[in-house]
């Protein structure tokens, strides 16, 4: 009887580590990414649930990049809801799923030529990949 007990309290350890293991292995903060969306790449590096650092290279090699102050909220396991302003105001909200690879995007940017307050905005997806380098 000790010895089934003591077996099944390890399967119920392995069961929680295991589970454990999976939510954190799509966690998004402290980890590196990439994000593949049609005209563009951007790596992103998560660095707190408060700062990120982006670089991104466009079609024709064009490079661009910014540390921002975000705002960030883990929906769940693997969805991830991050926005932020840059000095530009070009602001960006993206719903990242870790599990699926997803990305989806709503930029709103500066356009002279909108009659709604001078601003334009747009959806785009992406592909996500985790950087291990």
């Amino acid at each position: 009887m000790k010895q089934l007990v003591t077996m099944l309290l390890l399967i119920m350890l392995s069961v929680f580590t295991v589970s454990l293991q999976a939510q954190n292995n799509f966690s998004l903060i402290g980890k590196k990414g990439i994000i593949s969306y049609p005209n563009m790449k951007a790596y992103v590096i998560y660095s707190s649930d408060s700062t990120l650092h982006w670089k991104t290279v466009d079609e024709k090699g064009v490079l661009n990049e910014g540390n921002e102050v975000i705002r960030y909220k883990r929906l769940n396991d693997n969805l991830h809801f991050l926005n932020w302003i840059e000095k530009d105001g070009f602001t960006v909200s993206q719903i990242i799923d870790t599990r699926n690879g997803t990305v989806k995007s709503f930029l709103s940017f500066n356009d002279d030529k909108s009659a709604r307050g001078g601003r334009s905005a747009m959806f785009v997806d992406g592909k996500f990949i985790f950087d291990t380098k």
